[in-house]
């Protein structure tokens, strides 16, 4: 699809990262921008600097758990604008780094809750008007943990939550297409990104706390250089145009996938 003005992007994890890039990518171009976060101060903070830029941007606190609440901001956004025609499940977070056997059930709920559920809470409050208007495209960031391990692992529960918004992802992507819809979808699987997602223990409920967290952030899948948030959102708005349904930003996400398709190849029958 065109992006062009006159469009709504609706926009999670827009107060940091990856999605304040997009929420910027999108304003520049001329859409509105509905930005959602869970944080209210970086989502203030991230809402000013869009009006400041002349974005018509209507932030909403969003915890992307709450199924109720995200429909509420559906029904808010569309009393605003009446459309949506681009929906970015962006929205991510990672836990401590130890071995599968050693991860805790809280970090398992917390982020697939964020990262899974997120998606599809998501989906289900924007898609449907999307298909009922025949037009539009979904943006599900998942991660290069999506498709490939990261060197070392330690990741299990983010790493599962990946792989889930990248199946989910393909079978939509079919669905849509199987019945003739104008609505593209693209999957994103970023490398290493400069973000705050390192950081997201900010953010864990209280009834999810990890007791053995030691408070540092995450640090896996470091050898590579970060990329810069603004690259990959400018990369995001030429998939969406260009209708690609992959997208792999970043500086260390082809080996760990040839390695994996290659072992996947192996194992084909015949």
């Amino acid at each position: 699809m065109k992006l062009e003005s006159g469009q709504v992007a609706v926009v999670t994890g827009a107060a940091s990262g990856i999605g304040r890039a997009l929420a910027h990518a999108f304003g520049q171009r001329g859409l509105a921008v509905v930005a959602l976060d869970v944080e209210p101060g970086p989502l203030a903070a991230a809402a000013s600097e869009l009006a400041a830029a002349g974005v018509t941007v209507l932030p909403q606190h969003c915890d992307v758990t709450d199924p109720d609440g995200f429909l509420a901001i559906r029904d808010r956004v569309l009393e605003r604008f009446g459309r949506v025609d681009v929906l970015c499940n962006n929205a991510g977070v990672v836990g401590p780094v130890r071995p599968a056997w050693q991860q805790r059930p809280q970090d398992w709920q917390w982020i697939l809750d964020v990262n899974l559920h997120g998606v599809v809470n998501g989906l289900a409050a924007f898609l449907p008007g999307i298909v009922a208007a025949g037009r539009g495209h979904i943006v599900n960031v998942a991660s290069i943990a999506g498709l490939a391990p990261i060197p070392g692992g330690g990741n299990a529960p983010y790493a599962a939550s990946k792989y889930a918004v990248v199946g989910l992802s393909e079978t939509l992507a079919a669905e849509l297409a199987g019945r003739g819809l104008d609505i593209g979808v693209t999957i994103v699987c970023p490398g290493r990104v400069a973000t705050r997602i390192r950081e997201a223990e900010r953010n864990r409920p209280a009834a999810l706390q990890d007791p053995g967290y030691d408070g540092r952030p995450a640090q896996f899948g470091e050898s590579a250089p970060a990329a810069d948030p603004e690259d990959v959102a400018a990369q995001v708005l030429d998939a969406i145009e260009a209708r690609r349904l992959f997208l792999l930003p970043g500086f260390d996400v082809a080996d760990g996938v040839r390695e994996r398709t290659a072992r996947l190849a192996a194992c084909l029958p015949g």
